[in-house]
């Protein structure tokens, strides 16, 4: 079996998003198929902890502030930040002695940020082999969406600029691993990883999974439909909303839509305002337990906006046995390969999709192999060897 160090920005309990669940997840996977796993992860101070059986070496970050919390951050600020952290010669001590006392067979960066890509120049000179997992944008943007007012085609001047030596690091890595294709091949277009082994292996993302359940939405009253997840306009709830308008008078009174979890202020006021002068039966509920809210549903929507590079929320609805119709953007249509007709490009195809389902019309299949758990960690103990 191997020795193990995961980097990553922050690591439970410090979340931020996916990355961090999905890092945790990985981390005790292979710890408990044997492998020897510690955790480096970048904090706001130096000390150790056991997460889990697994050692968690923290180390107070060396940039002007820590990405995790970045809130109310100038943006002189941010353009600081991104210039140190894109080779953060002053975090390069730490990294050295932690490699130095743990002394693994391989390095896996799981989230980039804070912890620099100089740590695979410097892993690579020690005869460490190096794998990098690709879980967002953050090597070719500075916002780490690749996304202004629309999805970016490519990189902009600005941005090819600020991350112009994580390209050059990147060329240190042995092995690069895609969430998905999508965002596996948004690097390699764009010259990064040019000696490494690529690979796809989707996120660890089931836990509690129903065997059965019985949709009886038919049979009520109303059907109820929702969305899970960040509120902001990138997540085009919105298009929900224009969806719903244009459905026929006898399907849009039996539906009601329900919005679970919390954002950018002015885009709940909009979409609220909307509703009321609409007439759409909108509920927003905060911040809920997920499978508690996705247990109440009939049918959850993705309309994301940006080119998400995974799509969590997709394989949790789906372990909950609720059916998913989502826009084709980024990874998210690899997520939903035997189920093409709830995917949708605009509108018009999403309110086509509602009231096809809404009258039987449209049957999904839910089909979680390839998202199973042991599959997954199969994947990357065969990677490891």
């Amino acid at each position: 079996m191997k020795r193990i160090l995961v980097a990553c920005r922050g690591y439970y309990p410090d979340v931020a998003g996916g990355g961090e669940i999905s890092t945790k997840y990985l981390s005790e996977q292979l710890s408990n198929i044997g492998h020897e796993v510690e955790v480096l992860a970048v904090s706001d101070s130096d000390y150790k902890d056991k997460i889990n059986n697994i050692t968690v070496n923290r180390l107070k970050h060396s940039n002007l502030y820590w990405s995790m919390k970045n809130k109310g951050i100038s943006k002189s600020k941010k353009i600081a930040w991104h210039i140190v952290d894109s080779n953060n010669v002053f975090f390069a001590k730490k990294i050295i002695k932690v490699l130095d006392e743990f002394k693994p067979d391989i390095l896996i960066t799981s989230t980039i940020e804070d912890v620099s890509s100089l740590v695979w120049k410097i892993a690579k000179k020690k005869g460490i082999r190096v794998i990098h997992i690709l879980r967002s944008y953050s090597l070719l943007c500075t916002n780490a969406n690749m996304y202004k007012e629309d999805n970016c085609g490519s990189q902009c001047v600005v941005c090819k600029g600020m991350t112009l030596l994580k390209r050059a690091n990147s060329k240190y890595v042995d092995d690069v691993v895609g969430i998905s294709d999508f965002v596996l091949n948004e690097h390699i277009k764009n010259d990064y990883f040019c000696n490494a082994n690529r690979h796809v292996i989707y996120n660890i993302c089931l836990e509690d999974v129903l065997t059965e359940r019985v949709h009886d939405g038919f049979k009520r009253q109303e059907i109820k439909i929702g969305y899970l997840g960040r509120i902001h306009k990138t997540k085009g709830i919105d298009l929900i909303f224009n969806a719903l308008k244009i459905l026929p008078i006898e399907i849009n009174k039996v539906i009601e839509l329900k919005i679970a979890g919390d954002g950018d202020e002015d885009y709940i006021s909009y979409l609220t305002d909307y509703a009321t002068n609409e007439n759409l039966n909108v509920n927003f509920l905060g911040n809920v337990p997920a499978n508690d809210f996705l247990d109440s549903l009939d049918l959850l929507i993705v309309p994301s906006k940006w080119n998400e590079p995974f799509g969590r929320v997709i394989i949790e609805s789906m372990a909950r046995k609720v059916p998913v119709a989502a826009k084709k953007s980024g990874g998210i249509p690899e997520l939903l390969s035997c189920n093409q007709g709830f995917l949708f490009d605009d509108v018009e195809q999403l309110s086509s999709i509602i009231q096809s389902y809404v009258e039987g019309k449209l049957i999904f299949e839910f089909n979680l192999n390839e998202f199973k758990t042991e599959n997954i960690v199969s994947k990357w103990n065969s990677l490891l060897f």
